[in-house]
């Protein structure tokens, strides 16, 4: 025997990797990824197709004053735009929650009582004027009243 000659495990007319055997790992890791892809592109057409009905154009934002407290911000819906409703110590206001600058939904700081947009890092005060960032222009204030203990947004006729 050739020392140079590699040997073989494998009994004798098989060899360590069969035909068959190659064979069947291929048609798994084809399997595997095209079940992955399937994956990939039909969850977000799924997760699209299942939005919840509260993203309906006819939706109505309606709070009541009794869950508004002093210094938080209650977010809800109003004819498919974010609002956000504040309760700063006896003043109740209402924002549209979209950033003017490209759009993104706003969050509301607490502590720092102000306004900040994740996207660019802009910031706004309590009352939407902007204080830091790329904006140059105050967040939309929101009409509203309030009946029976109640906060009703109005008509969004006048938010851009």
């Amino acid at each position: 025997m050739n020392r140079n000659q590699p040997t073989n495990s494998a009994p004798a007319g098989k060899s360590p990797w069969d035909v068959s055997t190659r064979r069947r790992f291929c048609e798994a890791a084809i399997g595997g990824t095209a079940a992955v892809s399937a994956a990939t592109v039909g969850y977000p057409i799924v997760a699209f197709l299942s939005l919840p009905k509260s993203l309906g154009p006819v939706e109505l934002m309606e709070v009541s004053v009794d869950e508004l407290v002093d210094g938080h911000a209650v977010w809800g819906e109003h004819r498919g735009r974010q609002i956000v409703v504040l309760k700063l110590g006896d003043e109740i206001r209402a924002f549209d929650g979209e950033c003017v600058h490209l759009g993104c939904i706003v969050h509301w700081d607490s502590v720092g009582r102000r306004f900040k947009c994740p996207c660019h890092e802009a910031r706004y005060d309590d009352l939407g004027q902007p204080i830091y960032g790329p904006v140059n222009a105050p967040l939309r204030r929101v009409e509203f009243v309030i009946e029976d203990n109640v906060l009703k947004i109005r008509d969004l006729s006048g938010v851009a």
